[in-house]
């Protein structure tokens, strides 16, 4: 029996921004002269949705840098939204709002939010991700299970 090939891809990642306001000691990101920091315009990743629709995709997860500093972040869910597709969310947290939780829940096509998590104190964690970062991703997890969405936490092991 032949192996089927799927034409497009089911589910994609995609990197919104390459904006972050954290500043991880192992970031690949920081002063790469590879990354182009600049994001897309509102209006190209509204098409890129209903290009991704007409493909059938099924679910995107949303990356960065971190996606919530960018001011248009609920347009672009409700882009997602209109084109029938599902989303998750990774995030360190940090930008994390009441508002912004309830837009995710209200959807009703959130599949998870990740928070980057990298210690159990606020001593190893702000380590790795910098002064003042440990209160709120423990607060962004804290709000997101208040307003029962599905939260998972992403741990960078290092030694």
């Amino acid at each position: 029996m032949p192996l089927r090939v799927m034409r497009t891809p089911r589910s994609l990642d995609l990197e919104i921004t390459s904006r972050c306001n954290a500043s991880c000691s192992y970031c690949y990101y920081l002063n790469n002269p590879g990354v182009t920091y600049a994001d897309l315009p509102t209006e190209v990743w509204l098409d890129f949705f209903a290009e991704l629709e007409r493909c059938q995709v099924m679910s995107v997860v949303l990356c960065g840098g971190e996606p919530l500093l960018r001011e248009d972040f609920t347009d672009l869910i409700d882009g997602i939204i209109a084109h029938r597709m599902r989303y998750s969310l990774l995030t360190n947290g940090s930008l994390l709002t009441p508002e912004v939780a309830t837009h995710l829940k209200v959807s009703g096509r959130c599949d998870f939010v990740q928070v980057s998590l990298d210690g159990s104190s606020a001593k190893v964690h702000e380590s790795l991700r910098g002064q003042g970062s440990f209160e709120p991703a423990i607060a962004a997890i804290r709000l997101l299970q208040q307003t029962d969405l599905p939260v998972t936490v992403r741990v960078t092991v290092h030694p």
